[in-house]
């Protein structure tokens, strides 16, 4: 029998629900929404957004977006492991530069996925993981696996992670066709992920914030479905998109995946920048944790 984990007495083990999730904070004002879709019987995406903030004023954000591979009781296990430890690791390093803070925030999550998945005697056990930290008008996002992240300026979209899976090496390489890549036998197998190896190394990508610029988180289970433009077109549906509409965006994108399907769990975040600020270091900690719906 394998031995008691420090997760085995969290609540959402069995799989991780329906997530909701919606704050503001600094000029940043976000939401998010995980279903567990039409098919799969457990949600084994897990999100969050979390904020810091220092008496002199200093703040940030971090928006982080996990799935999790290795079946029920494992896949579940690890998003929610992931991206409970970024969280508590971002929390915990802020006299640190932003890009140091998430590679160490990255190894020490991978790590957790890794020891838990030894504990379980299970090598299939891991997940993707893919957060946005940002830090005044800087943001950063880190990223392992194909979950993935966009940023929307306008009416225009830029996918901020490549993917790390088969299909996407073969489709860079010229090996298939975009075409070939939507029905190729090899398009959920991943090349990097957290938990299978001992280190793993997130790719980093950094932009400097406008106003009315969006984030745009989301796992598989969306961008299979749901295409760039129609995630710019739901978004600019709404005049100025104000705080108060991003819950209904975020419903929006949901119901056009799960009415083609939604074969897989979806999960999307998007946060709106309403007033990008100067770059200050975050000094102190304070959580803005999801609610299940």
């Amino acid at each position: 029998m394998a031995e008691a984990s420090k997760f085995d007495n969290e609540p959402r083990l069995r799989g991780n629900g329906l997530l909701r999730q919606s704050g503001s904070d600094q000029g940043l004002v976000w939401s998010l929404r995980s279903d567990r879709g039409l098919v799969r019987e457990v949600n084994e995406d897990f999100a969050l957004a979390k904020t810091l903030h220092g008496g002199d004023g200093a703040s940030g954000s971090l928006l982080i977006i996990a799935d999790g591979l290795g079946g029920q009781e494992a896949g579940e296990v690890a998003s929610r492991i992931a991206v409970v430890t970024m969280a508590q690791a971002w929390s915990q390093s802020v006299d640190r530069p932003i890009k140091a803070r998430l590679r160490s925030a990255f190894r020490l999550a991978n790590q957790a996925v890794f020891d838990e998945a030894l504990r379980r005697h299970n090598n299939g056990m891991a997940t993707t993981l893919t957060a946005a930290a940002v830090v005044g008008d800087i943001a950063m996002v880190a990223h392992v696996g194909d979950s993935r992240a966009y940023l929307i300026r306008r009416r225009q979209v830029e996918q901020l992670t490549n993917d790390h899976s088969q299909v996407a090496e073969m489709l860079r390489r010229g090996l298939i066709t975009p075409r070939e890549a939507i029905s190729h036998p090899a398009r959920s197998v991943l090349t990097r992920c957290l938990g299978r190896e001992l280190q793993t190394t997130p790719d980093i990508a950094e932009r400097t914030l406008h106003h009315d610029d969006v984030l745009l988180l989301c796992s598989d289970g969306l961008w299979d479905l749901v295409t760039p433009e129609e995630m710019v077109q739901a978004i600019r549906n709404e005049d100025g998109v104000h705080g108060d509409q991003m819950d209904g965006i975020v419903e929006e994108l949901m119901k056009l995946a799960i009415y083609r399907g939604a074969p897989d769990n979806v999960t999307v975040m998007i946060a709106r920048v309403e007033e990008p600020k100067a770059v200050v270091t975050p000094t102190s900690g304070l959580s803005h944790w999801f609610k299940r719906g």
